[in-house]
């Protein structure tokens, strides 16, 4: 025989709470912001230079250069570049040796870690 349950024993099971729309929409947009600079700023690279492409010195001696169009922005042309090499190694040997033009040795990369040297040229119109 069934016995009829209390309906106490059993409450009924909470709604679940909405999620609210500007949360979800943060949630997606700040990524993607976040992913786009990084993106924007690992392509505007002075380390991804190549040879031939056109770099604006730093706003101090501490900022790193940027790639940027040749035109007015531009300080430097590249005219050779060597990857692959420590900061010390860039300091120490003559790796633009064999690009005559060059005025300026930039390296790039990690503290402790290899990174690429671009051999610089001053930028003429």
């Amino acid at each position: 025989m069934d016995t009829p349950q209390d309906p106490a024993a059993h409450p009924a099971p909470e709604p679940k709470p909405k999620r609210s729309p500007v949360r979800l929409i943060v949630s997606i947009v700040v990524p993607l912001v976040a992913v786009g600079a990084g993106v924007y700023f690992y392509l505007n690279s002075a380390g991804n230079a190549k040879i031939g492409d056109c770099l604006a010195d730093g706003a101090d001696a501490n900022s790193p250069m940027r790639k940027v169009d040749c035109g007015a922005q531009a300080d430097y042309r590249v005219v050779g570049r060597v990857e692959g090499k420590t900061r010390d190694e860039a300091n120490e040997s003559k790796l633009c040796q064999s690009f005559p033009a060059t005025e300026v040795v930039y390296w790039e990369g990690g503290s402790g870690s290899t990174g690429n040297v671009l051999c610089l040229e001053p930028y003429r119109p």
